[in-house]
């Protein structure tokens, strides 16, 4: 199986300013493959510097960032993509870790390394 994380993210952002994006999950596998998205923040102490809000059956949700920098996101759907929102309320860079990984047996399936630099 081969399945892959994309996403259209600028790599630079105005500080103060909501940036839509995408965030895709692709499978040559089973679309159903019971799976979920680890989102790693290099830097823990930025999880305060941003608000991050996705798309989940219609409604914006806010995400949370836990205080080692990680979010988790239990219900991505393989073969699609999530309408996500993200305002930067502090200048700097940011590097996002998106792991794509099975739930059985913890099993990575993709990787994606996002920098954005906010001015």
């Amino acid at each position: 199986m081969i399945a892959s994380l994309s996403s259209n993210i600028p790599r630079t952002v105005l500080v103060g300013h909501q940036q839509a994006f995408n965030v895709c999950a692709v499978t040559s596998g089973d679309p159903d493959l019971p799976s979920r998205v680890v989102v790693t923040l290099e830097k823990p102490s930025q999880k305060d510097d941003f608000d991050l809000y996705i798309n989940v059956g219609g409604e914006f949700i806010p995400i949370v960032f836990n205080d080692i920098g990680i979010f988790i996101f239990e219900e991505p759907v393989l073969n699609s993509c999530i309408l996500s929102f993200i305002t930067f309320n502090k200048a700097g860079k940011y590097l996002f870790n998106l792991d794509l990984v099975s739930d059985e047996g913890n099993i990575p399936l993709a990787n994606l390394p996002i920098q954005v630099k906010a001015v």
